[in-house]
């Protein structure tokens, strides 16, 4: 009895969900997600880009220039397939100490995904060091983004960043990695009465 019960209300459930053709309503959405890699272009010393009033913080040690590339995956399993498959933007970032802490550095940000302008704010933390071998560390890093086009109300961008010896370009050092992050980037939109 409770079988014939169950499956009378899943064919229940099923002629209530379908609207009018057997079409599903969509809910319109409200973010927009991008998946890059960081390329780190340059490193240098900080300049005035870095000032506390711009970057929020005071005593910045490091700023980068990046551009965005799109990675190919596999969509069979989401195995990335091409880490370098076009540039699809670009960063300006300065790094510095969180006092306290010598695992974690502010970080500041200013760029461009495609069309989207953005600037963000937020923080690094060294994850492991000299893992999965010597010369190699992991960092992961989140900026809050602000500054965004009109239609957006705020987003996020977090990352699986691996550094090595080699700060610079494609090549780590040890070789083999893909340098240096991977991010994911969720811009919210304002949702439409």
């Amino acid at each position: 009895m409770r079988v014939a019960t169950c499956s009378a209300l899943v064919v229940i459930a099923a002629t209530v969900i379908p609207l009018s053709g057997g079409a599903q309503r969509q809910t319109p959405s409200v973010e927009d997600i991008y998946i890059a890699r960081s390329f780190r272009e340059s490193r240098v010393e900080p300049t005035s880009f870095c000032d506390a009033a711009r970057a929020g913080f005071g005593g910045a040690t490091m700023e980068d220039r990046y551009t965005f590339r799109a990675v190919a995956t596999r969509t069979s399993d989401g195995l990335v397939t091409d880490p370098d498959a076009g540039v699809i933007g670009d960063l300006h970032a300065c790094f510095g100490p969180i006092a306290g802490d010598p695992t974690s550095f502010n970080f500041y940000a200013e760029g461009a995904l495609g069309a989207v302008t953005l600037t963000g704010r937020g923080d690094c933390l060294l994850t492991r060091n000299d893992y999965p071998e010597a010369g190699i560390s992991g960092f992961r890093c989140y900026l809050d983004l602000t500054s965004l086009p009109a239609g957006y109300v705020g987003g996020q961008l977090t990352t699986n960043t691996v550094g090595s010896r080699n700060a610079l370009a494609d090549v780590s050092d040890p070789p083999g990695y893909t340098q240096a992050s991977i991010a994911t980037v969720r811009l919210w939109k304002r949702r439409e009465p």
